[in-house]
Parts: C-alpha cells; sequence; structure tokens
C-alpha cells in the first residue's frame, strides 16, 4: 500500500499533465487477502496489491473523465489525454459545480498495521482453531477469514488535499448438518478484537439447536431479529429513501414528509461516519467534510444524505455525501446508525410468548421503493420461541414486509449495538437486537 507521500506525488505529477482545466485526481492503493475454507479444509489463498488513478478534468462548462491502473508517468499523461479527449466530445452542462477550495477535516484513525500485515499463517490458525471445534460435533464448516489495508487521497488544482487510510479484518463462517446450519461473523480496523472461538461456537450453536428442523405456516408473527438481519432493513432503506436524489425527485417514500412521523417514536436513524463503531472516511468523494446527519429522530423524518447538486435541488445544505462525479445515482448515507434500546436478546427472549428468533436474511430485494416493500428469506438459523424459550429450529421461510412497517412494529431494542455486514455489501451499519411485532412471513422454503 503506498504512504500518503506517494500518493500525494502520483496526484502532483497528474495535476501538472492538466495544466489549464479544473483538474480533480483521486489515487487508490491498497492489500488485500483472504483466506477461504470449505468443508474444514482451506481451499484457496489469495491475495492482491493494487494502485489505481483517476482524472476528472472541467473546462467551458464541459467534462472529462478517465481512470487507469498504470500509475507510471506514461499511464498517467495517457490517463489525462484519454480524459482531454471525452472533455472535447462531451455537451456543455451549466450546472457543473467548480472543484472546491481547501477543506479542514476532522481525523479519523482506523488503521492498525498488524491488520493489514496479518500473515496467511495467522489466518490459517484461525481457522483450524475454528473447524476443530467443529470437527468435535461433526459440523462441516465455510467461510472466510479476510485481512488488508487500504489509502485513498483526493487533489484538486485549488489545492485540496484529503488523505485516508484504514484497515480491515473479517472472520466469516457457516456450521452446517444437512438439514441446519448456524453462522456468525465480525469484521474490525483492529484483527485482534476479533474473537474467533466465539464466532464459530455460536455459529455451531445454531446449526446443532437448528436440527430436525420443523415448519411453520405463514402469517404474522413476533420476530427477534438479530444485528446481521436488521442490517438489511438498513440497507435498502439508505438505498431507496435516504437517497438526497431520490427525495429531490420525489422518488423517495420520504418526498415531502419532512417532519411528518414515519416510524415508530423509539426509532432514530443517524448517519456518522465518526461514530467509534464505524469505518469510514471523513470526506466525501468531492473532497468534502462528512457531517453527522439525524435522518429520522423518534419516528419522525427529518432529512437525507445530500451532495452538492441535490443540495441546490432542494434549497438544503450539503452533507458530505458525494459519490464519485458523474453520478447518476445520487448521495447515499454509509455508516447508517439505529440508535438502540433498554433491553437485551436474553430479555426480548423471555417476553416473547409465541414467536421466531431470525439469525439473518438472504438474497433481499425490493419490490416497490415507495412503500419500501422487501422480499428475501431468513437464513443459517430460523428459531422458534415458545413460554421465553427457545425450543426448536424451522425451515427458513420467505417475507414480504415493508421496512417502514417494521419499523413502526418495534416492541425492543438492545442496549448494545454491533457492526454488521449485509449480503449485497453497502458498507454495513451499526445495529441492534431488534424485535418486532406483525412480521409478514409470506410463503415456506425449500429448506
Amino acid at each position: 500500500m503506498l504512504n500518503e507521500s506517494e500518493l500525494k506525488t502520483l496526484a502532483d505529477k497528474a495535476l501538472s499533465f492538466s495544466t489549464g482545466y479544473e483538474t480533480e485526481v483521486m489515487v487508490s492503493s491498497g492489500d488485500s487477502a483472504l483466506t477461504r475454507f470449505s468443508e474444514n479444509i482451506i481451499t484457496q489463498n489469495v491475495s492482491s496489491h493494487g494502485a489505481g488513478i483517476s482524472i476528472r478534468l472541467i473546462k467551458d462548462n464541459k467534462m472529462g473523465k478517465a481512470s487507469t491502473g498504470n500509475i507510471a508517468d506514461d499511464g498517467i499523461k495517457r490517463c489525462v489525454e484519454t480524459a482531454k479527449a471525452a472533455l472535447d466530445v462531451a455537451e456543455s452542462d451549466s450546472d457543473l459545480f467548480p472543484l472546491p477550495d481547501p477543506q479542514e477535516y476532522r481525523k479519523i484513525e482506523k488503521y492498525n498495521l498488524v491488520t493489514h500485515e496479518t500473515t496467511p499463517e495467522v489466518r490459517a490458525t484461525g481457522v483450524k482453531n475454528a473447524v476443530d471445534m467443529f470437527k468435535k460435533d461433526d459440523l462441516g464448516g465455510a467461510g472466510i477469514f479476510s485481512s488488508g489495508g487500504s489509502a485513498f487521497a483526493l487533489a484538486n488544482s485549488k489545492g485540496l488535499w484529503a488523505h485516508n487510510r484504514s484497515s480491515n479484518a473479517k472472520f466469516s463462517i457457516s456450521a452446517m448438518y444437512p438439514d441446519s446450519s448456524g453462522w456468525a461473523e465480525e469484521g474490525d480496523s483492529d484483527i485482534s478484537t476479533i474473537n474467533i472461538d466465539k464466532i464459530a461456537a455460536i455459529a455451531a450453536k445454531k446449526a446443532i439447536d437448528g436440527r430436525n428442523p420443523a415448519e411453520i405456516e405463514p402469517g404474522a408473527w413476533t420476530v427477534i431479529f438479530e444485528p446481521a438481519a436488521v442490517a438489511e432493513f438498513l440497507l435498502f432503506l439508505g438505498w431507496e429513501a435516504l437517497n438526497g436524489l431520490a427525495f429531490a425527485e420525489n422518488r423517495s417514500c420520504f418526498s415531502g414528509k419532512v417532519g411528518e412521523k414515519v416510524v415508530g417514536e423509539n426509532i432514530t436513524i443517524v448517519d456518522d461516519v465518526y461514530h467509534p463503531l464505524t469505518n469510514g472516511m471523513p470526506f466525501d468523494y468531492e473532497g468534502l467534510p462528512k457531517q453527522k446527519v439525524t435522518l429520522i429522530e423518534n419516528g419522525v423524518f427529518k432529512s437525507t444524505v445530500h451532495n452538492r447538486m441535490t443540495a441546490k435541488m432542494t434549497g438544503l445544505e450539503q452533507t458530505g455525501h458525494s459519490l464519485p462525479q458523474p453520478d447518476s445515482y445520487g448521495p447515499l448515507p454509509g455508516n447508517l446508525i439505529l440508535s438502540p434500546g433498554d433491553s437485551s436478546i436474553e430479555e426480548m427472549i423471555a417476553s416473547t410468548d409465541k414467536g421466531l428468533l431470525v439469525t439473518n436474511l438472504h438474497y433481499v430485494n425490493i419490490l416497490n421503493p415507495m412503500t419500501m416493500t422487501l422480499t428475501g428469506m431468513t437464513r443459517d438459523g430460523l428459531f422458534m420461541i415458545e413460554n421465553g424459550k427457545v425450543t426448536k429450529g424451522l425451515k427458513n421461510m420467505r417475507f414480504t414486509d415493508s421496512v417502514l412497517h417494521v419499523m413502526s412494529n418495534v416492541a425492543a431494542m438492545s442496549s448494545k449495538l454491533y457492526k454488521t455486514g449485509t449480503f449485497w455489501g453497502g458498507g454495513g451499519s451499526i445495529a441492534p437486537v431488534m424485535k418486532v411485532n406483525d412480521f409478514h412471513l409470506t410463503s415456506k422454503t425449500e429448506n
């Protein structure tokens, strides 16, 4: 991974090759490694090292952009020439924004050298410890153990310079019997915080407890969602409802509803890159400082996130959430946090006469963005709760329900927040365990 000085040298070269234009340069560099295992055997160990540069030119209300992985001088020169050629044939756009002046940023340090330099032997040892535990119960183990570090920098011809580096490790494991499975995962910028024994034990217990699964009928259920499942709801809410462009174009379910109650009063959602559990950059892809944004407060819709374009469209302030320009999708919240409650998963289970415990959701897709209706399936551990206790494993079910309906029927949330990932990616979220009434399961699945 290139250090800040090396990234700045590359950016300065690009700027020197593009005089006469407003120029924005993005430079990235990173190292990533992954150990994959299946059926209790390591099946793959891969690593990659890369760097790239993207150059955007603006002149006479026209824009051209090009990118390359060739960061030698000749590669950067060709990239600039390609961007110039794209600008020459581009249509004039009077709505183009000038590049920002230099900015000041709050420091975020989410880089850990040990995580970045984790060896294959360390990852292999972690995998071995987990699958040795599984073998005692005749479980099959599959998953990944990844590690790496990355750096990103943005410069422009007005003197702006922004730099961020981070590290990340993740251990994800599935435990499998022929008729059941369990799953658990942890990720962090500091690999030493990942408790592999604990993660493996959670996955194993779910698979063991889920053997000989029973069937249930579709209908409205009280459901306790573990954080990974809650994160799926937040992900789609961020993509579709809290997207500044969708809001500005009246395509969001929150368009025209500022100040209105849209979900339950116990729901507060913010986007905050500075929260200690998040891992993100303190600036957006135009180099503007990211701001903490309260999106929903005590059930009342407050705002979406904005870049400069959507801020102009709505007459609101930009919040530092631009994606790389040009961008037709719109600004997105990348660090969603659902505020906690005052309960625990044990208390939620104990207070449930009849309901379900959901570990995770799988292959979730949106059916109607204006009602935020999603469909998907439970995965890796669906359990019956009876008289305040988890009693048996169940075959997976398909659900169809609105995120707004879910967030309007939250009976309790845990006081502890958890880092989460999602099936579709998107950066994950910070979420509690959540107990929901009247959740709609619509059909059975094959297992």
